[in-house]
């Protein structure tokens, strides 16, 4: 039996909106992460989780998607997620992650510092 010809046009279409519908599902996560307060004692931890919180290149992509196509902005509105979307195309999501490891390198670099300075006054 063969398919029909509407039905084999359809399939691309079928796909560009399947992916336009899916979510960045690690936006609440990077907001947590950019809300935490620094602790010097967890630092490490918290620069990789926040390297790796980065949006990749496949997610830039699927967000250029959701945000060009009717189906992809009509559901980014109503879900709320379009701001989201926009934001890790544009980049502004991953220079707010890149400021806050630099702001946790900097206030960690400085308590360490002033640790290690203690420790040899105290010899």
């Amino acid at each position: 039996m063969k398919p029909k010809a509407t039905s084999v046009k359809q399939a691309p279409l079928a796909l560009v909106f399947v992916l336009a519908g899916c979510a960045t599902a690690s936006h609440q996560d990077r907001e947590s992460l950019l809300a935490e307060p620094i602790d010097c004692t967890i630092a490490d931890e918290d620069i990789a989780a926040l390297q790796a919180a980065m949006p990749s290149r496949r997610e830039r992509a699927r967000s250029a998607v959701q945000s060009i196509t009717p189906v992809g902005v009509a559901t980014g509105v109503i879900s709320g997620s379009y701001g989201d979307r926009a934001s890790v195309l544009t980049g502004r999501t991953e220079d707010e992650l890149a400021a806050r490891i630099e702001e946790i390198e900097v206030t960690c670099g400085a308590a360490e510092s002033n640790d290690s300075s203690t420790e040899k006054d105290a010899e």
